[in-house]
């Protein structure tokens, strides 16, 4: 149990330290974009560093929950069953049985 705490913590902190990592990154290829007087060349360099970024916290997101799902290992569980009969929602008019 105390290598699985462990484990978690380590990986809740590197997905969050690769996240600050990736906006630190982001805001400051954006202010280096946003500086540039060429007007084309400032769109596209600014719609890159929306597809790059977009693509990087992604990237985050997606290591994140590949680590949670590992270390809690809950990947082949098996889903819940199906319920035999779908519940009767009560009609107003109906009479209730006894």
């Amino acid at each position: 149990m105390g290598m699985k705490l462990l484990t978690s913590v380590i990986a809740v902190l590197g997905a969050a330290a690769l996240t600050l990592a990736s906006l630190i990154v982001l805001v400051r290829g954006t202010i280096r974009a946003v500086a540039i007087e060429e007007v084309p060349l400032r769109v596209v360099v600014v719609a890159a560093d929306v597809i790059f970024g977009s693509i990087l916290l992604l990237g985050c997101i997606y290591l994140a929950t590949q680590l949670a799902v590992r270390i809690v290992g809950v990947g082949n569980a098996e889903f819940p069953p199906l319920p035999d009969e779908s519940p009767r929602i009560a009609r107003v008019d109906e009479p209730k049985k006894n």
